[in-house]
């Protein structure tokens, strides 16, 4: 009697490890067929999704591309009109401005430089000088040959009032 309890005590526990198994086995295959179909689901809805938004930012793209070319046949259009027009205008005004100089030179009113100006100005080449590395009562452009230095020209054309 012993060993037939001994065995039915074996026989219930292997039953209970087959249960537990099949319990098992069941809630996986549950999981695996579920999940995948979720997963096929949500990834079909995520390719829907980036379609859409694919869609939606080459659409955008065609309409700039559209207008980017409407604006630069635009600007061609307005500048074969108007720069022919422009053209001619500031030829005319350089002409007027030569002729008028040409014909009778500027008042000499008009060309006077106020008091202090010149002084501000003979300081400044004197400094721009000095920066150059040249004497400072040099103002003309061959004053650093016939002085024999090799530094870079000084500032100053060497006219009168500079």
């Amino acid at each position: 009697m012993n060993t037939l309890k001994q065995y039915g005590r074996l026989i219930a526990g292997v039953l209970i490890i087959l249960f537990i198994i099949a319990i098992c086995w069941a809630v996986v295959h549950y999981g695996n067929t579920r999940y995948a179909a979720g997963v096929d689901a949500g990834r079909n809805a995520v390719l829907a999704d980036d379609a859409r938004q694919v869609a939606q930012v080459q659409e955008a793209r065609n309409a700039l591309d559209s207008l980017s070319a409407s604006a630069g046949q635009q600007l061609q259009h307005n500048l074969g009109t108007a720069l022919p027009a422009i053209q001619a205008q500031t030829h005319d005004t350089i002409e007027t401005i030569r002729t008028v100089y040409r014909d009778r030179p500027a008042a000499a009113v008009n060309c006077s430089r106020p008091d202090g100006v010149q002084s501000a100005l003979d300081q400044a080449v004197d400094r721009a000088n000095a920066a150059a590395g040249a004497p400072s009562d040099v103002r003309s452009d061959t004053a650093p040959a016939a002085a024999g230095s090799s530094a870079a020209p000084p500032v100053g054309g060497g006219h009168p009032g500079e």
